[in-house]
């Protein structure tokens, strides 16, 4: 295996790991991080970028995208309520009322970019 195929694969799993700890987490994207990991293991290996098309938790936000379909009902309404728990966290041990007002802005944008952005037109969720 050449070094330029292990340095997209390595790539690859950074942006996997990114994109994981961005599904919890509000403010780190998944879906960029995803789309990275499937550009660089498809130029580092087709064995791995298979796995990440077919991966039953991630590959819904990369085809989405790919087809513009938008999130899923059941999507959004997981987001949400991670994005609302880890904020609601953030804001009781938050000390400053700075850092409150923060996680209640976030919290409202985040909200409003669910509740406005497409949704996939089947809930695939729902069908399987």
């Amino acid at each position: 295996m050449k070094v330029s195929s292990r340095l997209y694969i390595a790539a690859g799993f950074v942006c996997v790991g990114l994109g994981v700890i961005g599904i919890p987490t509000p403010l780190l994207p998944t879906t960029p991080f995803l789309l990275l990991a499937a550009f660089f293991f498809a130029r580092g290996s087709r064995r791995w970028h298979e796995w990440l098309m077919t991966h039953r938790t991630l590959s819904p936000y990369i085809i989405a995208f790919k087809n513009k379909e938008g999130l899923t009902r059941s999507q959004k309404w997981r987001i949400a309520g991670l994005v609302t728990l880890t904020l609601l966290v953030t804001g009781a041990f938050s000390p400053i009322w700075q850092a409150k007002a923060l996680a209640v802005f976030i919290w409202s944008t985040s909200m409003l970019f669910l509740y406005f952005s497409k949704s996939a037109q089947i809930d695939k969720d729902l069908t399987e």
